[in-house]
C-alpha cells in the first residue's frame, strides 16, 4: 500500500492506483476562487466580489510505502476517537 500526501490529508491505496492519481495531479491545474473585501474592490474599481484563476500546479505532494501488517493494523485501529 502507498500513503499519499495532498495538502493536509494523508489517503492509502494501492500502488496501482497511487501511480494513477500522480498521473492526474501532475497534469491539473490550481483553480481558485479569490474573494475581495468591500475596500480593496473600491481600491481596485472592481465590481465584483470574486475572481476566478486557473495556474499551473507548483504544490508537492508526498508517497511512501507501508508494509501490509503496517496497512492492516491500522486499518484495524480505525478513526481515532476524539477527547
Amino acid at each position: 500500500m502507498v500513503v499519499v500526501d495532498i495538502g493536509y490529508r494523508k489517503l492509502v491505496m494501492t500502488k496501482e492506483k497511487a501511480m494513477m492519481l500522480v498521473e492526474c495531479l501532475e497534469s491539473a491545474d490550481v483553480y481558485e476562487e479569490k474573494w475581495w473585501s468591500d475596500d480593496v474592490r473600491k481600491e481596485k474599481g472592481m465590481d465584483s466580489t470574486y475572481t476566478y484563476h486557473v495556474y499551473p500546479n507548483e504544490a508537492h505532494f508526498g508517497m511512501r510505502i507501508v508494509s501490509d501488517t503496517h496497512y492492516q493494523m491500522a486499518r484495524l485501529a480505525g478513526k481515532p476517537q476524539e477527547k
